[in-house]
C-alpha cells in the first residue's frame, strides 16, 4: 500500500539496564555456544512492568512531537508476553496514563513480535479512513522477567530484551514520512510456537521452553521447508512494500530487522535481503536483545538520534511476527 500524507511525527523508546551476556555465561543462565553464535554482547533487562515502560514512551514520544494528549484519537498497544496482569485490558491503562480523556480508542495489537509495525499499518489505515481522526499512538513494551520467561535460552538464537517504545503517527507533516507498507502472511508456520496441545493449561510454575514447541512441530514439517517457508513469506512482504514506494532495497539508507543474534539475524533477514550488514542495526541490537513487537520502532530512535539518516534518506523496517505474519514500511526522512 502507497500512503499519501501520513506522517510520523516522533518516536520514542525506554529500555532496560544493559546486562552483560558474560555474567549470564557464567551463571550458567546462557550456554558459551549460543553467546558465541548470536555474538549478543548484553540485553537491556528492567524490574518496572513492561505497560509502565509503554506509557514513559507514550509521554516521550508526545512530547518530541509537541501534541497535547487530547489531539491523540487512536492508541494501539502491542506486547508479546504477559503484561502484568490476566484479564485486563492494557491499552486501556497505556490510555489512561499517557492520553488521560476518552475521546481515543485503544486497542491492544496482537501479532506477537510483528504487533509495532502492524500498528503502524493500522494506524495509517485509520488515518487515512476517518476524517475526524487527527493522529494516533502506537506502543509497544515486553518485560521478559525470569525465571518465568528465561531470556537467555527461551528460545535459540536470539536473546530477548526489556524495553517500551512509541511513535506518533499523524497527517500533519513530521519527522517521517510513511511512504509505504505491506503485510504478509503464512498461518502454516503458526504451530512453531504452538506445541502439541492447543487445550492443556499452562503451568504457571514452569519456565517458558520455545524450543520444545518448535521440536513438536519440526517432528511433521522439515526444517527446511520451515526456513524456506519463512524467507519467501518475508521477501513477499518487503518486495511488495519496495515496489510500492517505487524504489528497492538498494536504494534504502538503512534497513531495520528483528534483534535477533547475529547468525539468526542473518540467516532469516539480512542474507536473503542481499543487504551488508553495515546498513542494519545489528551491531546496535546485539546491545541491546529482541524487543518483542519494539525492535523496529527503537531502531528508528537510534537511527534519528545518532544522526545515521539525514533528510531524503529512506529507511526500509521489517516486522516479523510468530504466526508468522511480516509487516514492512518504507519511511522517508523529511528534515534532520
Amino acid at each position: 500500500m502507497r500512503w499519501s500524507g501520513i506522517y510520523i511525527d516522533a518516536v520514542s523508546a525506554v529500555l532496560g539496564e544493559p546486562v552483560d551476556s558474560a555474567v549470564a555465561v557464567a551463571e550458567g543462565r546462557f550456554s558459551a555456544e549460543e553467546a558465541a553464535g548470536t555474538r549478543q554482547r548484553a540485553a537491556r533487562v528492567s524490574d518496572r512492568p513492561a505497560p509502565d515502560l509503554a506509557a514513559e514512551a507514550g509521554r516521550r514520544a508526545l512530547e518530541r512531537a509537541a501534541r497535547d494528549p487530547r489531539e491523540i484519537g487512536l492508541l494501539l498497544h502491542a506486547g508479546c508476553y504477559e503484561q502484568g496482569v490476566t484479564f485486563w485490558n492494557t491499552a486501556s491503562y497505556v490510555q489512561r496514563e499517557v492520553l488521560g480523556h476518552g475521546d481515543a480508542m485503544a486497542f491492544e495489537v496482537r501479532q506477537m513480535s510483528n504487533g509495532g509495525m502492524a500498528g503502524l499499518e493500522l494506524a495509517a489505515v485509520h488515518l487515512s479512513a476517518v476524517p475526524t481522526l487527527t493522529a494516533a499512538l502506537v506502543t509497544t513494551a515486553d518485560r521478559f522477567a525470569e525465571p518465568r520467561f528465561p531470556r537467555w535460552s527461551a528460545d535459540r538464537g536470539l536473546v530477548f530484551g526489556d524495553g517500551g517504545t512509541a511513535m506518533v503517527v499523524s497527517r500533519r507533516p513530521g519527522r517521517l514520512r510513511l511512504v509505504s507498507t505491506a503485510t504478509y502472511s503464512e498461518p502454516s508456520l503458526e504451530g512453531l510456537h504452538r506445541g502439541d496441545d492447543l487445550h492443556a493449561p499452562p503451568d504457571a510454575g514452569a519456565p517458558l521452553d520455545l524450543m520444545a514447541r518448535k521440536r513438536v512441530f519440526l517432528r511433521d514439517v522439515p526444517v527446511a521447508e520451515t526456513i524456506a517457508r519463512n524467507e519467501a513469506g518475508m521477501l513477499t512482504a518487503v518486495k511488495r512494500c519496495v515496489e510500492d514506494a517505487d524504489d528497492d532495497v538498494a536504494g534504502m539508507a538503512a534497513v531495520v530487522v528483528p534483534f535477533f543474534g547475529a547468525d539468526l539475524a542473518h540467516k532469516q533477514c539480512i542474507d536473503p535481503l542481499g543487504v551488508p550488514e553495515e546498513i542494519t542495526l545489528l551491531d546496535y541490537g546485539l546491545g541491546v536483545g529482541h524487543l518483542g513487537p519494539g525492535d523496529q520502532c527503537a531502531g528508528l530512535v537510534r537511527l534519528l538520534d545518532s544522526g545515521r539518516v539525514t533528510a531524503g534518506d529512506r529507511v526500509l523496517l521489517v516486522g516479523v511476527g510468530a504466526g508468522f505474519t511480516w509487516t514492512c514500511a518504507v519511511v522517508e526522512v523529511t528534515h534532520g
